[in-house]
């Protein structure tokens, strides 16, 4: 009979959230965003060969960087349109100077650099902008100046070339034997730790949300007749988990097909290759981090959400569970920087951040088989703690109306059932 009436508030929960508007309406969201960022590349260069878009810089004469050119060397001006052939370049006559920086101070031109008699440099620009425009095109003057100083002493082109080109940079990281690349694993294990976070809050307040609601209308006398407490809140707990676990699936398999249709496209870019070139072990450990942590949160959602009668008292009710949510997040944000350290590891063993921390050092480190142990270990028995804990709670709180209570006043009432 307690099994039937579990599996029957788990079902209808999980429907529940399958016919929701507003869960369909998310999900379909999210992926249409992921489809369109996936095949950003691909529409782009659609766009471009149905003659839209094209070049701004060359369409735009607001664009136009007059250079002025009175050093006396004449291969300035063609190393730079050599160099940055996308800019909106013209050679201007050095007398009609004032005219050029009117029109950079109407915003009808983007700037005047001007190659002094010395060969020093002059970028007048209405507003600096941090597009590295100016310093891209100093480099490119200064490279080409130190060649022609160095042709007229003699040098070939070949040892010109010699001189000039900074020697090759090779890096490698031990990570066989040592550790995992940052490099290749920051930016997943950042994209998935926040949706770990993201659907962790977003459910357990749902279920909170749920059990208030049902309090608020006073269907909840109704429901505890036909079934019992721990079957209602196990239920909601666990139907909503699925839900979750649902979402999650659609939006990762989703990601995945996008991109698999558009790899070519994002050949060139590393941190986007990375995020999808990650073993298939993590996406295990996502799906049971996600659970472990949704549970252990979950129980203790639905325990205080017993305890408001109203939809208005949830937020006092759930804060305290939110604000251990966004340490742990922000603890494991910051381990990010360094998965190596001590404190990090501590953490990986500490109820309810356990869930988060131990990812992080799962993904971008080494960490042993026994500390993973350990960690899943105390995670299952803080679920089965908080579960217990909750269950009672939700037992007292489901038929408790007004104010609601104050720890301390849960804490008593606990006991002396428990007495």
């Amino acid at each position: 009979m307690i099994k039937q009436q579990f599996f029957t508030v788990m079902g209808f929960e999980f429907m529940t959230f399958m016919r929701n508007k507003v869960y369909i309406g998310i999900t379909i969201f999210i992926v249409i965003l992921l489809a369109l960022g996936l095949s950003a590349p691909r529409l782009v260069d659609t766009a471009k060969d149905l003659g839209f878009g094209g070049d701004p810089a060359a369409d735009d004469p607001s664009r136009t960087i007059y250079v002025l050119n009175q050093s006396g060397y004449e291969d300035l001006y063609g190393a730079l349109t050599a160099g940055l052939p996308e800019e909106r370049w013209s050679a201007g006559e050095p007398e009609q100077r004032e005219a050029y920086l009117d029109r950079v101070a109407e915003k009808e031109a983007l700037a005047v650099l001007e190659i002094e008699s010395d060969a020093s440099l002059v970028w007048t620009e209405y507003r600096i902008s941090n597009s590295g425009l100016a310093a891209m095109a100093s480099q490119i003057l200064t490279r080409q100046l130190q060649s022609m100083a160095l042709s007229e002493q003699g040098l070939s082109e070949t040892a010109i070339q010699q001189v000039l080109t900074p020697p090759a940079m090779t890096t490698h990281e031990l990570v066989e034997e040592m550790g995992k690349s940052m490099e290749q694993t920051y930016f997943y294990t950042y994209l998935l730790l926040f949706l770990l976070y993201m659907t962790v809050m977003m459910y357990g307040q749902l279920v909170a949300s749920s059990v208030a609601s049902e309090k608020s209308n006073r269907s909840m006398e109704m429901l505890i007749t036909s079934a019992r407490p721990l079957s209602l809140m196990f239920g909601k707990v666990i139907g909503s988990g699925l839900a979750g676990l649902a979402q999650i699936a659609v939006f990762l398999v989703s990601a995945a097909g996008f991109y698999a249709l558009n790899q070519d496209s994002w050949a060139d870019i590393p941190f986007i290759r990375s995020i999808f070139d990650m073993p298939p072990h993590i996406i295990v450990y996502t799906i049971f981090f996600y659970l472990a942590g949704y549970f252990m949160y979950a129980f203790l959602y639905g325990a205080l959400g017993s305890l408001a009668s109203r939809i208005e008292d949830i937020n006092t009710s759930i804060m305290p569970i939110m604000l251990i949510i966004m340490a742990a997040m922000f603890v494991s944000i910051f381990g990010m920087i360094s998965p190596e350290a001590g404190w990090l590891a501590v953490f990986s063993f500490v109820p309810f951040f356990s869930p988060m921390a131990m990812f992080v050092r799962i993904a971008m480190t080494q960490v042993p088989g026994w500390q993973i142990a350990v960690s899943i270990v105390i995670m299952l028995a803080t679920i089965w703690l908080t579960g217990w804990v909750s269950s009672r709670i939700y037992r007292i709180g489901v038929l408790m109306y007004g104010k609601p209570p104050k720890l301390n006043e849960v804490i008593r009432i606990l006991r002396q059932t428990q007495n």
